[in-house]
């Protein structure tokens, strides 16, 4: 895996290792401003992280003591889970969304009330808890890499990080998350993405927990936000940087229509619960059957579903209706 990449000038995409997981890196990217090097994203908190992001600043010729800046496009621990060792190391400051922050302080500060909460939220829409074994709990291993540390600056829709000869624009962007941001770099027309668009594959939205409300709805409506921005070249968090961000847009729009129309087919049978609805649907881009996918990507298929089935419930098209102790959802 190469070290650093430059994509554009004095700006490198950095391929972080997630040892375990089937996205297999992240890209962090560093990029120069006047008074040192902002980064974006950092990995998970594991040694070959540290490993592969030290090598990186050696590739370009710094240390961590340049780093002036750490950005966090959304709390996800394979973007924020190595924030508290670099603070710790290091002389930058952390700037997050505010949405988010409030997220890890409150939701992932008490890890075991997040699981319970998570199960029965699951439970309640018929999955099949006997999934959760070992195999389970060892894909949750990733997500146990981060260390609670609270941002020096929390950030808003449309304010700016300075670089000094231009400005990368906070452009807030809800969906995968509550609070995930892109940054919009205007005069070199270049948008790093996050997990907001990637490409080829599309960004995960799941409904997790019911006071998220409609995270797919918002997440459409931040893919027409960033639609509307002039820019070339997209820096996405998996994957490589490419060009087409309409064109890239546009595409998710339809995937995510296509998805609902099948939704909505395996509703016309008569009620049926998230799961059973996820059973009828195809994943992954080889269309496979949800039994066929490894329980930890069951459990995300399922919450994706329902993020669907919340927005079709939020357009008319479907209702949830609770009884025997699960939910279940029928045409209207």
């Amino acid at each position: 895996m190469d070290h650093a990449i430059e994509v554009l000038p004095d700006t490198y995409q950095i391929p972080l290792p997630l040892t375990g997981s089937a996205l297999r890196a992240i890209n962090a990217y560093l990029i120069k401003a006047d008074d040192g090097w902002v980064l974006v994203d950092c990995g998970w908190n594991a040694d070959d992280v540290m490993e592969a992001l030290q090598g990186a600043l050696r590739d370009v010729g710094i240390g961590l003591d340049d780093i002036r800046r750490l950005v966090i496009t959304h709390y996800h621990t394979d973007h924020y889970g190595m924030a508290g060792t670099l603070l710790r190391l290091g002389k930058m400051r952390m700037l997050m969304h505010r949405i988010d922050w409030l997220h890890v302080k409150t939701r992932m500060a008490d890890r075991e009330t997040l699981d319970h909460d998570l199960y029965g939220w699951l439970e309640l829409n018929g999955f099949d808890m006997a999934l959760l074994n070992d195999e389970h709990r060892q894909a949750l291993d990733g997500f146990l890499r981060y260390t609670v540390v609270e941002p020096d600056e929390q950030l808003e829709d449309g304010m700016t990080i300075d670089l000094g000869d231009r400005e990368l624009r906070v452009v807030w962007t809800p969906g995968h998350t509550a609070g995930h941001i892109c940054l919009f770099d205007a005069e070199r027309r270049a948008l790093v993405a996050g997990d907001h668009v990637l490409d080829p594959i599309s960004p995960s939205v799941g409904l997790s927990r019911p006071e998220q409300g409609n995270p797919l709805g918002e997440f459409l409506d931040s893919l027409h936000k960033v639609s509307k921005l002039e820019a070339d070249l997209v820096m996405p968090a998996h994957g490589r940087p490419f060009e087409g961000l309409q064109r890239r847009v546009a595409e998710l729009l339809v995937h995510h229509e296509l998805r609902e129309q099948t939704m909505l087919d395996a509703l016309v049978g008569g009620p049926q619960t998230g799961t059973q609805v996820a059973e009828k649907s195809p994943w992954t881009r080889r269309e496979v059957h949800l039994s066929e996918l490894p329980p930890f990507q069951q459990r995300m298929a399922v919450t994706e579903t329902l993020a669907h089935l919340a927005e079709l419930e939020a357009h008319g098209k479907v209702q949830a209706r609770r009884r025997n102790g699960h939910i279940y959802f029928e045409l209207t």
